[in-house]
């Protein structure tokens, strides 16, 4: 298989071939975790992005995965939103449902969506209240090193700028020292302006983050999120947002493909 894996600044790095390659793996290792924290736990809680992620999560639909899986136990949720109707073109709901989760059999209200109705501030505050409920019953586990929910997996794409769910290099909301869970922005550089985000502490909680990047347009932005050690990351001294992912008692993988580890020091592909 085309695959090549290896450790780096405490993270393992799954580089692939190419994007069936890339697929194929990402959909073990979903149906893996589901299927050790469904054992472990009776639930698996997965947080999901948006963008070209959703698309590499296809193989999920397909055999084996839709019928081994344990799709009853699974509850779904959003590491950050765009606040736009759930049949908006750029809902990552309206994504996950249409590619995703219409094509396997989850429970309806297993899929924990925002309230689009209201203010950016208030969707945020209502979609914590909802985690913060389910933490109290445990159908999401709770960190044992402060009281931050603990997502048996939390799924990330990356912009070329780094950015992860919707926490942007340069933004005020990465240098906030706040015990929320969910945060909102109504300021993105990119469009749509209005987001709720899970707050670092929050991503770095989770029992498993992974980190899926496709690309050679995210090439250079892998090379300066794994191999960099410098403070200054960025051309303008910023930290990339991407940099800041360190689990601090669970797992990262960043699944990649050859173009997007392209830049990486010292990678060279077996000819």
């Amino acid at each position: 298989m085309g695959m090549m894996v290896g450790c780096r600044n405490g993270a393992e790095l799954r580089i692939h071939e190419n994007l069936d390659e890339l697929r194929r793996d990402l959909a073990d290792y979903i149906a893996d975790l589901s299927e050790t924290s469904v054992k472990h736990r009776g639930a698996f809680a997965i947080a999901l992005s948006g963008g070209s992620l959703i698309g590499l999560l296809r193989k999920l639909c397909e055999a084996p995965y839709n019928k081994t899986v344990d799709w009853s136990k699974w509850y779904i949720f959003w590491a950050d939103e765009r606040l736009v109707s759930k049949t908006h073109v750029d809902s990552n709901y309206k994504l996950a449902k249409d590619r995703f989760l219409s094509k396997v059999p989850v429970v309806p209200s297993h899929v924990h969506s925002i309230n689009d109705t209201v203010s950016a501030e208030k969707t945020a505050e209502n979609y914590e209240f909802v985690i913060r409920q389910l933490v109290r019953t445990r159908l999401i586990a709770v960190s044992d090193i402060s009281d931050s929910p603990k997502f048996d997996l939390i799924l990330l794409g990356m912009g070329s700028d780094g950015h992860v769910a919707s926490l942007f290099p340069n933004h005020p909301i990465l240098e906030e020292d706040n015990d929320q869970w969910v945060t909102y922005i109504t300021d993105s550089p990119e469009p749509p302006p209005e987001r709720i985000t899970f707050t670092l502490p929050v991503i770095n909680s989770a029992s498993n983050v992974a980190v899926v990047v496709a690309g050679a347009d995210k090439a250079q932005a892998v090379h300066l999120s794994i191999d960099d050690d410098d403070d200054d990351n960025d051309v303008h001294g910023h930290k990339l947002p991407s940099k800041l992912v360190k689990p601090t008692k669970g797992k990262l993988v960043w699944f990649l493909d050859q173009p997007a580890a392209s830049k990486l020091d010292g990678f060279q592909f077996p000819q």
